[in-house]
């Protein structure tokens, strides 16, 4: 099951963002947080593998974002999964790695 859903246009280049939410205290991302993009056979889409994120929040952060600046101009319409992974440092010292997954549909512009 998805941690969310967007509906983006053929075409349309805009940020998709995953966050997480600590159990209490904060985290920060550390090392390099990536995204792969599935398209609905859970095929990688070539271009898509292990994508470096295009930002992330820096620093402790109770709830940290990352985002990825998706261009839908090369894709066929239709859904996509895309998936990212980080590490992050938790503020009791334990380490974590989450993988938020994100459903995306792509529909054709209106003519």
């Amino acid at each position: 099951m998805p941690d969310a859903f967007v509906r983006m246009r053929l075409g349309e280049k805009r940020p998709v963002y995953a966050q997480v939410t600590a159990a209490s205290g904060t985290l920060t991302i550390n090392g390099t947080p990536t995204c792969t993009l599935y398209d609905a056979s859970d095929t990688a889409v070539p271009g898509f593998i292990g994508a470096s994120v295009t930002g992330y929040d820096v620093g402790a952060q109770t709830a940290p974002r990352v985002w990825y600046n998706l261009d839908t101009g090369n894709l066929a319409p239709g859904f996509y999964t895309l998936v990212f992974r980080f590490q992050v440092l938790a503020s009791d010292g334990m380490t974590r790695v989450y993988e938020p997954v994100i459903e995306i549909q792509i529909t054709r512009s209106p003519d």
